[in-house]
């Protein structure tokens, strides 16, 4: 069973006192954090204001090894990194980075893990390492940066979506996704034992074409041996048309933790979103009023059950709708285009006003 206490703080932090929502549920009551924003583009410090004035509580982002170190044995580049994470602290939003994507130079593709040989798996924990030892507590970039408020993460995610095989090539496999997490999680604490390690975000319900549903991988992941002593939480991604699939994939995710004999393992929603173009054929894509109806059905119904099914987070995707509202993720889905609570020309939709209101009584 995972030890919950042993880094001491998805459990403790979650629920503090708060004001109640003007048409939420009182159980509103959560900290700042609960409440956080996925970015699918860099987001500038005028967003960041945006998202400080409406008390975005968490802000998720990836690092990806590709960019951080482009050449084999080279520097580390944090200057992609480094207007992020100041800027989120300037405006007291917290970090959730994403550790994902591998060079050229230590795996045949970008969405595939280097997992390849001995030398790619020590490269990847060179790369944690140093990552944490700059943005970490006490890391370097706080010590490089006095006049900023530390927020150092207090989690880091293990890759995104690692149960399909548009984020994972080239399938899905929960015994190599399982390697991954060790050794990231031993790259982390040798530098912060106390930081905690978040699974990847798993979409429900990918394509039966060499994906795997989130709780087939959850099952099938605990059965590789002691790898829940390398995790504090787990991570969904609950894409869903209604509120009934939210409901059946948690459930079933949860159902999967209580016969892995973890019950008391938080989970996170790392991402939930649905667009607002309004695009035929497309159950994710409603109209703006749909979306924000959508966004303040499901944040109510999360926090309502968020003591009975243990979720610690919801982050909407995304923040803002890319130039020519193409997907900004770069893989095939039809909505993310119009996912953002803002228009690219920051111009809010309803969604966004209904997001700042379940916010503000954090």
């Amino acid at each position: 069973m995972i030890d919950v206490i042993r880094r001491g703080r998805l459990v403790v932090a979650a629920l503090v006192a708060g004001a109640l929502l003007v048409g939420a549920s009182p159980a509103s009551a959560v900290s700042r954090s609960f409440f956080g924003i996925v970015a699918a583009n860099h987001p500038d410090a005028a967003d960041f204001q945006t998202m400080g004035d409406a008390r975005v509580g968490t802000f998720r982002f990836q690092l990806d090894w590709r960019n951080v170190q482009p050449t084999q044995g080279g520097p580390y580049d944090w200057s992609s990194v480094d207007p992020l994470v100041e800027n989120a602290a300037a405006n007291g939003i917290e970090l959730l980075p994403i550790f994902y994507g591998s060079p050229g130079y230590a795996s045949g593709s970008h969405r595939e893990p280097p997992l390849g040989s001995d030398e790619d798996k020590q490269a990847w924990k060179d790369f944690v390492a140093a990552a944490v030892e700059r943005y970490g507590s006490g890391g370097d970039f706080w010590q490089e940066n006095p006049d900023l408020q530390p927020h150092p993460p207090q989690a880091w995610q293990v890759w995104n979506e690692q149960n399909s095989p548009t984020y994972w090539e080239p399938k899905p496999s929960p015994k190599k996704y399982a390697e991954l997490v060790r050794i990231t999680d031993s790259a982390i604490d040798g530098v912060d034992e106390d930081a905690d390690v978040l699974l990847g975000g798993m979409f429900g319900t990918p394509s039966r074409n060499k994906g795997i549903y989130a709780w087939r991988f959850l099952k099938r992941l605990y059965a590789v041996d002691g790898i829940e002593d390398h995790f504090e939480a787990i991570a969904l991604h609950p894409y869903s048309p209604n509120l009934a699939g939210i409901r059946a994939q948690i459930k079933l995710a949860r159902e999967k933790l209580k016969k892995a004999g973890d019950g008391r393992a938080p989970i996170w929603i790392t991402e939930i979103g649905w667009g607002s173009a309004g695009t035929p054929g497309q159950p994710l894509s409603k109209s703006p009023k749909g979306q924000e109806k959508l966004l303040r059905k499901s944040f109510n119904l999360l926090l309502d059950r968020r003591g009975k099914w243990k979720i610690r987070r919801v982050m909407w995707f995304t923040w803002r709708d890319p130039v020519d509202g193409t997907d900004p993720v770069g893989v095939v889905c039809a909505w993310c285009g119009s996912a953002g609570l803002l228009k690219f020309d920051r111009d809010p939709k309803p969604a966004f006003d209904q997001f700042r209101r379940f916010a503000a009584a954090s």
